[in-house]
């Protein structure tokens, strides 16, 4: 590093960049000097499949910035930018803990901001177009959010493991306890559609107060994705005024039904992804499987045949394909063989 460098900016090699963006991060950081990590967030531009739209869901909450006046804890590894000094002086120990941290680097940096309450911040300018490919099958949802969950096995100190567990456990039941209301309506209108046919059932529905509160639910849902769709068509537009010259982004594209499906069967997976990364303590990831013991990688492994699990298409714009139909019970039957598999660790 350069003695008189200023700042270190984290860039994934597909975030597509406005014109002037670097410039403005670094302004924001020159302005707030209170700033530790200053961080972007994705759009996702679903392809079709179910998969994208799970993690176009997934990715919501990233942002939160926009809700926050941009403080948020969230933050997003395809894009951050830190003050130089702080890795030349190894402030807080970012240093020590991504060279001996876990598998993860903006968790582990979002754990140390956490631990010395520093400042996170999201500037608007920092959201990128992120399309995702058209040929991504519900097994590399899967497999995506595996690797999510597989992050919160990692840690850098007790405080880093103490918030990984509070975040494992709360993500888990507000995952369920969003998907079990939705059980709970589909049963009472399943006794509703039956009362005709039986005296019992009838009775017990006319005594009810299900079907109340499957319409308040109903109401409830419409509200959620309004919302959804209110703050996508601001980042969208944010999108398209940012890069005047460059292809636009549309909200057409956009399925509100399987987004619908797709925040159902997201939170109802995290759960499992959570508890299967908790008892594996592994993942395969681009053809490379990382092993975990003690918060930290202890092994790594690479297999012969490479496999692909990026997310993003090759082009942003162009005309999209869609995958052929995946069963989703057959994969996740397949994954079931392999959740007693032995730990394997360096002896």
């Amino acid at each position: 590093m350069h003695k008189d460098t200023k700042y270190v900016l984290f860039l994934d090699d597909d975030v597509r960049l406005h014109p002037g963006t670097i410039g403005a991060l670094t302004k924001e950081m020159e302005k707030n000097p209170e700033i530790f990590i200053q961080t972007g967030y994705p759009l996702d531009l679903p392809s079709g499949s179910l998969g994208s739209y799970c993690i176009y869901e997934y990715h919501m909450p990233c942002s939160m910035g926009f809700a926050t006046g941009g403080k948020t804890f969230f933050l997003w590894g395809g894009c951050m930018m830190m003050h130089a000094d702080d890795f030349r002086q190894d402030r807080y120990g970012i240093v020590s803990g991504l060279r001996d941290g876990g598998y993860s680097d903006d968790m582990t940096l979002a754990a140390i901001a956490g631990q010395h309450k520093r400042l996170i911040f999201s500037p608007p300018v920092a959201v990128f177009p992120h399309p995702l490919a058209s040929d991504l099958s519900f097994s590399r949802y899967w497999n995506y959010l595996r690797k999510q969950t597989f992050v919160l096995e990692s840690y850098v100190s007790n405080v880093n493991w103490m918030m990984n567990r509070a975040l494992f456990t709360s993500h888990c039941y507000l995952s369920w306890g969003f998907v079990w209301p939705y059980i709970m309506a589909l049963v009472h209108v399943l006794a509703a559609l039956r009362a005709p046919y039986s005296k019992v059932v009838k009775e017990a529905s006319d005594s009810s107060w299900g079907l109340f509160l499957v319409g308040l639910l109903f109401t409830c849902t419409l509200i959620e994705l309004v919302s959804m769709w209110n703050l996508t068509k601001v980042e969208i537009q944010l999108c398209n005024m940012l890069s005047p010259e460059g292809p636009k982004v549309s909200l057409d594209s956009y399925n509100w039904g399987l987004v619908f499906i797709a925040v159902l069967v997201d939170n109802f997976l995290y759960p499992v992804s959570a508890i299967r990364s908790h008892f594996s303590q592994s993942i395969n990831w681009s053809g490379i499987r990382y092993y975990l013991r003690d918060g930290k990688i202890s092994k790594i492994e690479r297999e012969n045949s490479s496999k692909y699990t990026d997310l993003g298409g090759k082009h942003l714009y162009g005309k999209r394909t869609y995958p052929p139909n995946k069963s989703l019970l057959g994969y996740l039957s397949r994954t079931l063989v392999q959740w007693h598999q032995p730990k394997k660790y360096d002896v």
